[in-house]
């Protein structure tokens, strides 16, 4: 997602981090112009004005809708909670991504993914309908995902004390929908909108008039009589609607049809920015735009990545330092060697942290130690045995560059020692104790 955002940066958007948006601009015919902002970092608030404003903000899309409606709420999403357990390898290795039924009769699958030197497995999916800002990993979620991945591996007998660091997330589901893309499906019969729908697409591409990713939209978008879905059947189709008051919504789906989505929302902005305010713009093509740091030939990226991380060893890091960056960042890579001279190793840091971090805050907004460690780097999940001794140094480094107080350095630490023992899972394991 980062890499996204820094692309649009680079192409001439705007971007703010830790803003939150708490109200709506209007005009004098009651149509959004613009959002009120508030800085979750000083508490200041000020306005963003636009012609358009477009709500992409996943499980909070029924709030934001409802940030200014004076009418009827709109409910439409049913966000659905899914957790990962990270593990390091010598306890369950594979050699890559394993994908199989869970085995308790459920019609769901879970998935064991190699990362590393660790291993993480998941997921759940249940109905969540608590703080959409912090769902948690219950009890209830490790023992049946210890359960299945035993079940899988006998020979693995991961218990709790194994599992490293952990994570929770929503997937921001469309209430309406069923026929899940991959956890199961619903067994109801096809609905003789849906079927009537489908015959008529295939009839249209038999007559070269629709092509063959329409039938599969068709194809996906077909849905049942069952009116009872248990989350699992909740499909991950999107939907783009306009509300009266002109805010444009971009709701549902999966990862990987961000691009199908984005250039979907992108077109119906672009004919209304053309219709209302005489401007016009093209479309890129988003199926070969690169993310930032994607500008590598797909077909040669070991080598190109090689070549980075030699560029790396010219500059002074050692070569597997310099691998470990090239592989993080790509083709930004050369951003981060070019840092070299300009930036010194931190005091409890190697150059090669010291380097990233410095990038980090100046080319990826992070603000925070949790930014850095969780939303920026590997360390919180997939590094966790290392990331304890760089908290203080870490910390240390951001102070001097973004000018902290010591009241708000400890404040920082506070937040992320609480991410910690989320992610930790230390109040689970203390009950067992």
């Amino acid at each position: 997602m980062i890499e996204n955002i820094k692309r649009a940066n680079e192409d001439g958007a705007l971007i703010a981090s830790r803003v939150k948006a708490v109200g709506y601009l209007k005009d004098e015919n009651g149509q959004i112009i613009g959002v009120k902002a508030k800085d979750m970092l000083t508490e200041e608030t000020f306005e963003i004005k636009s012609r358009y404003v477009i709500n992409t903000t996943g499980p909070w899309s029924d709030v934001v809708r409802n940030l200014d409606n004076n009418g009827e709420e709109i409910q439409q999403m049913r966000p659905t909670k899914g957790v990962h357990l990270v593990v390091d390898n010598s306890k369950i290795k594979v050699p890559n991504a394993t994908y199989f039924d869970t085995g308790l009769g459920d019609g769901r699958m879970v998935f064991v993914i190699p990362r590393e030197d660790k291993t993480y497995f998941g997921t759940t999916d249940t109905d969540y309908n608590k703080d959409l800002a912090n769902p948690t990993v219950t009890q209830e979620d490790v023992d049946y995902l210890l359960e299945v991945v035993n079940n899988r591996f006998p020979e693995a007998n991961i218990t709790l004390d194994d599992i490293e660091s952990s994570w929770a997330g929503l997937r921001p589901l469309i209430a309406g929908n069923n026929a899940s893309d991959y956890n199961g499906g619903d067994n109801g019969s096809i609905s003789d909108e849906s079927f009537d729908h489908l015959i008529s697409v295939v009839s249209q591409y038999l007559n070269d008039e629709v092509d063959r990713e329409d039938v599969t939209e068709a194809i996906l978008s077909v849905e049942s009589n069952t009116s009872e879905k248990n989350p699992s059947t909740i499909s991950r189709g999107s939907s783009l609607d306009i509300d009266e008051n002109g805010l444009i919504t971009l709701a549902g789906g999966k990862i990987t049809d961000y691009r199908k989505m984005a250039e979907g929302a992108m077109r119906e902005i672009i004919n209304l920015l053309a219709e209302n305010h005489d401007r016009k713009y093209v479309l890129v093509n988003s199926k070969t735009y690169p993310v930032s740091g994607g500008e590598l030939n797909p077909a040669n990226v070991d080598s190109e990545l090689e070549t980075f991380a030699q560029l790396g060893m010219k500059r002074g890091l050692d070569l597997a330092d310099a691998r470990y960056i090239a592989n993080i960042f790509g083709s930004n890579a050369p951003r981060i060697f070019n840092l070299v001279g300009d930036v010194e190793a931190a005091e409890g840091l190697s150059l090669r942290d010291t380097l990233v971090l410095h990038y980090t805050m100046r080319e990826e907004m992070v603000l925070t130690p949790v930014d850095y460690f969780l939303r920026r780097t590997n360390y919180l999940l997939f590094m966790r045995e290392t990331l304890d001794d760089l908290i203080q140094p870490v910390a240390n480094e951001m102070e001097k560059f973004l000018g902290w107080s010591a009241e708000e350095k400890e404040a920082h630490l506070a937040e992320l020692d609480r991410v910690l023992a989320e992610s930790d899972l230390r109040d689970l394991k203390a009950a067992t104790k």
